[in-house]
């Protein structure tokens, strides 16, 4: 990895371009691990408490995974906006269109909680959501059976295989980054 950055950087107009394309590198490894923390812990049962405890560990871990995913854009964002890279904005615009911008609203949802509780400034942004029959709001939960947040009327694939489908993207265009760099000359 280090050479890629190196021909980013040698490639880039801007000083902060290399450095961002190395965090986006390490964004999808952090996002990596979170989605490992999410699926690789043990099954906890019986005590209330535990269970309890085991669920919020996972709410962490998938609101980290959010901010994840939401600094991988970010930083690819940084990346394209380099005169020597724009030509891939069209790329970045998909992915923000396929995976970030929903994903965006996920980390949203994790740091807005406060204000959308009942009574808060903005609770009117929970939407009113039926479940067999019953009508409720939903701040935000977990379906883990089937690999789900909720947040509102909006839900969000975790499993690891949407993230292998992230990162294979994210990934590609990290490879297009490096494939339009100018070769390096020593």
């Amino acid at each position: 990895m280090p050479e890629k950055i190196q021909r980013v950087f040698f490639s880039s107009e801007r000083p902060a371009t290399s450095h961002c394309f190395d965090f986006a590198i390490r964004s999808l490894r952090a996002a990596e691990l979170q989605v490992n923390r999410i699926w690789n812990r043990p099954v906890v049962g019986g005590d209330p408490i535990i269970v309890k405890a085991a669920f919020e560990d996972i709410l962490i871990d998938v609101h980290f995974y959010f901010i994840s995913l939401r600094n991988i854009y970010r930083f690819l964002k940084k990346v394209i906006a380099d005169p020597a890279f724009e030509q891939l904005r069209p790329e970045l615009d998909r992915l923000n269109e396929k995976w970030f911008r929903h994903y965006g609203k996920g980390r949203e949802a994790f740091e807005h909680i406060d204000q959308r509780l009942p009574g808060e400034k903005h609770e009117m942004n929970i939407v009113e959501i039926e479940e067999a029959g019953a009508r409720r709001k939903i701040n935000y939960g977990l379906r883990l059976r089937e690999g789900l947040f909720l947040h509102s009327d909006l839900e969000w694939d975790i499993t690891s295989g949407t993230f292998e489908a992230i990162s294979h993207d994210v990934q590609a265009l990290l490879q297009q980054i490096v494939g339009s760099c100018k070769p390096i000359k020593f």
